[in-house]
């Protein structure tokens, strides 16, 4: 029996696998192009949202800051997961010890095998 992984879970696997070892400059250098754009309302930048982030270098600066925000992260659960040549879609629910259970939800429009533009939200679930 054999299992084939799809090349957008593939990329899918790769984001987490950084999300994980919490190597964000590796991340974002490695499956962002240069000028990508992150569309977010996360709650734990500096400014309100919604957010307009722009350039690998402020991108690395706001994962870190989810990262610090949410600690560490295990992925409940995957679904609504959808890929075309130039798109990966997916919803899924997370906890964080720090701060509960949230749905989040993520497109990633892609430009050469790289995301250009993301477009993310969430909302929290219940508390840690």
């Amino acid at each position: 029996m054999s299992t084939t992984t799809t090349p957008g879970r593939q990329f899918f696997d790769e984001h987490m696998k950084y999300i994980v070892a919490k190597d964000v400059v590796g991340m974002v250098t490695n499956t962002y192009t240069e000028d990508a754009i992150l569309y977010n309302a996360f709650p734990f930048l500096d400014t309100p949202p919604p957010n307009v982030i722009k350039g690998r270098e402020a991108l690395i600066k706001a994962f870190e800051g989810y990262l610090e925000y949410q600690g560490e992260i295990q992925v409940d659960s995957l679904y609504n997961f959808l890929e075309t040549d130039d798109v990966i879609s997916f919803q899924a629910t997370i906890t964080s010890p720090k701060t509960g259970k949230w749905a989040v939800g993520d497109v990633w429009v892609l430009q050469d095998g790289k995301v250009a533009r993301h477009f993310g939200f969430a909302h929290r679930l219940g508390d840690a």
